[in-house]
């Protein structure tokens, strides 16, 4: 079985199977760009900082988990 990976669509299987782009890659894509704008603003080293710094990282790891999460069933589906 062959897989295209690509832009518009998240994957191609070569049987004519299509994955779309989740769409909250999206808007947690913006909640993080939002967040990092309000870190850039804070005063480096206070605890106002400290604050919006894990807000910000556990933004990426939400997306990082997300984006496994959603690998793994899409590879759970196409192995079935």
């Amino acid at each position: 079985i062959g897989i295209d990976v690509g832009l518009k669509d998240f994957a191609i299987l070569s049987d004519g199977t299509h994955y779309e782009n989740p769409k909250f890659f999206r808007s947690l894509e913006d909640k993080l760009a939002k967040a990092q704008r309000v870190l850039s603003r804070r005063m480096k080293g206070s605890s106002r900082w400290n604050k919006q710094r894990v807000k910000v990282a556990r933004i990426h790891e939400y997306i990082s988990n997300t984006r496994k999460d959603y690998l793994d069933k899409i590879s759970t589906e196409i192995i079935k």
